[in-house]
């Protein structure tokens, strides 16, 4: 049987794929819309792998070295440099890029640098037509494997193209889109300046002739070259006095009310355009021995729940939105680490834990009954606890998920064992892309690994760092499943994920610079951006398009997050990290973002 035809929507598709492997978000776009607006709905694109158009050149080099090896009758022949497909002199990087000046030369040096982040572990080889020459020793975060290689190809342009076994492909030394000149119709000129260095040494081709027969060729929109500043629009507010924010909610349907929490305060804040901020106190421990543990507005907004722990019991206080304690519901013999209400409804589930057992405890708002219904007792600590639907509920602790039904009380329906008991399972998010579809992943920190129980899918080392954050939605649009993962190893990742083929497929990689930790990270209501926060940075990217950061915002330098490295961490959440606590949250509009950093309290608003 004969292989099907080569067609451009082959190689097109291969050249799309790769771009958005190699991070060139917006090319990838610009290809999109000259070509095919659905690339992933071709009959062959499931069948394509990761790396499919390298492996493909790679092994087209293979056989063409194989070919000029042999003469026609099949007898070998030596094989030079000059038979090499791209020549045998390869191009110099400083041939092509030689700085105007001491000033150009420090910019080259920052963009560079920029793109490498010093936590991840980089091997750099050598490569000659495509054929490896050397070998780095190799080194993992485990030490057992190689996590990033980088490959010069001697016969290009002699930049070194990273490689993240993840999925991601990145030119270190790629101009950045302002550096380059962009025409009127907003398409960005493939060769360089005269005032980047380059001497000119033939004038231009002629253009080619034009190929549309009819209609019109229209200009693609670009993202600007520059994230936008969003300082302008952004108001700090000093929040927690002596203690450090590390909870912030916004009230559903309401971007004027925010919820701010700390281990010893919980403050709601009423946000005017015409007057200073107003904020009423619900709780202050600063003098007593109080820690308030967990908070969750109920999804009506009616109702903010506020669970303290003081004497070795913990309590909840229910309040409105004018700071008024409405009820108090019973009290529970340890910690209570998590609130969690049903998407809509009044079902509560409170989560209780201690170092020895865990309690989940269903509350019906809507009867406010006396007593708590007898709880699901758990051996061990359970660390996070996510809705799927209005019954159900899946819960994640060391080494298990429960999956868990919710009717007069919730109990557990079915265990699923990772086969590691002593694997942490940190965080846990659910979602469901249809009647029959719905999905329950589960994330480790420390060993960066993520686990599918509900259809039987692992993927280890996921990072080169712990795990700080994970969100999971459902967009039928690309793919069934979008997870995005925050790490320590600087970077945010956006996965497809496809339950019928068993895939994890990265689709972006956004790196927040050398030695800034990405500590949470978060969709929009829409999904239509990404928000993540390191220590005192905040970044927005389009979710879909990836690439650079849309907009920025930087804790001013005469701000100071007043933290210690005996403050809090994320251990709350599971986690053992030294990594200073972050909060991150949209308003349901998604035009507001509540920043926790440090004392205090960032409100961005993104419509300036």
């Amino acid at each position: 049987m004969s292989h099907p035809d080569l067609t451009s929507h082959h190689v097109n598709y291969l050249i799309w794929r790769y771009l958005q492997e190699s991070g060139l978000g917006d090319a990838a776009v610009m290809l999109q819309r000259a070509w095919n607006h659905d690339p992933q709905g071709l009959p062959f694109a499931p069948y394509i792998r990761t790396h499919a158009l390298v492996s493909l050149v790679q092994k087209g080099l293979q056989y063409h070295e194989l070919e000029k090896s042999l003469d026609k009758e099949g007898n070998p022949v030596p094989f030079t440099p000059s038979s090499y497909f791209f020549g045998p002199q390869p191009l110099e990087s400083e041939s092509l890029r030689t700085p105007a000046g001491p000033a150009e030369a420090a910019a080259v040096g920052a963009d560079h640098a920029a793109l490498v982040s010093p936590t991840s572990r980089v091997a750099r080889d050598a490569a000659i037509n495509g054929h490896l020459t050397a070998e780095a020793g190799k080194k993992s975060r485990k030490g057992d494997r190689s996590d990033v290689v980088a490959v010069t190809a001697a016969n290009g342009d002699g930049s070194s193209m990273e490689i993240d076994t993840n999925g991601i492909y990145k030119d270190q030394d790629e101009s950045p889109v302002a550096d380059a000149t962009i025409d009127n119709d907003g398409d960005v000129s493939m060769t360089r300046s005269e005032s980047q260095g380059q001497e000119p040494t033939a004038p231009p081709p002629p253009p080619p002739p034009p190929t549309l027969a009819t209609g019109h060729s229209v200009g693609v929109q670009i993202s600007p070259a520059k994230a936008a500043d969003l300082s302008p629009g952004t108001a700090l507010l000093d929040v927690a006095g002596n203690d450090h924010v590390t909870r912030t909610l916004w009230r559903p349907q309401d971007p004027t009310v925010v919820v701010a929490a700390g281990d010893t305060f919980c403050s709601l804040w009423k946000l005017s355009s015409s007057s200073q901020p107003v904020p009423e106190k619900l709780v202050d421990g600063s003098g007593e021995d109080t820690c308030v543990s967990a908070v969750a507005w109920d999804p009506t907004g009616q109702k903010l729940a506020v669970a303290t722990y003081n004497d070795m019991r913990g309590s909840i206080t229910m309040y409105d939105v004018h700071g008024h304690a409405v009820d108090l519901l019973p009290e529970v013999p340890r910690m209570i680490t998590g609130l969690h209400w049903a998407e809509s409804g009044s079902h509560l589930v409170v989560v209780a834990s201690d170092s020895r057992v865990s309690e989940l405890a269903l509350w019906d708002d809507s009867l406010r009954p006396d007593m708590f219904p007898a709880p699901q007792v758990i051996d061990g600590s359970i660390y996070d606890l996510s809705w799927i639907g209005p019954n159900q509920a899946y819960a994640c602790s060391d080494g298990s998920v429960y999956q868990c039904q919710v009717d007069s009380s919730i109990h557990i329906t079915r265990t699923f064992s990772s086969g590691a008991p002593d694997t942490t399972w940190t965080f846990i998010r659910c979602a469901s892309a249809g009647p029959s579809s719905s999905m329950a992943v589960a994330a480790s920190s420390f060993t960066a690994s993520f686990w599918i129980p509900t259809h039987d899918m692992r993927l280890d080392d996921a990072h080169q760092g712990d795990i700080t954050a994970l969100e999971l939605r459902a967009d039928s649009r690309q793919s069934p499943f979008v997870l995005a993962s925050s790490s320590a190893d600087d970077t945010v990742k956006i996965w497809h994920i496809d339950p019928e083929s068993k895939r994890f497929e990265c689709i972006h990689r956004l790196f927040l610079g050398p030695s800034i930790p990405a500590l949470v990270g978060c969709f929009s209501p829409d999904g239509y951006a990404l928000a993540a926060a390191s220590k005192d940075r905040l970044y927005i990217w389009n979710a879909e398009r990836g690439g650079s950061a849309m907009a920025t915002w930087a804790l001013p330098s005469s701000e100071d997050a007043k933290e210690g490295p005996d403050q809090a961490i994320n251990g709350h959440n599971g986690t053992a990290d030294s990594l200073p606590d972050r909060s991150l949250s949209w308003d349901t509009n998604g035009k507001k973002l509540a920043f926790g950093v440090g004392h205090q309290m960032a409100i961005v608003n993104l419509q300036r």
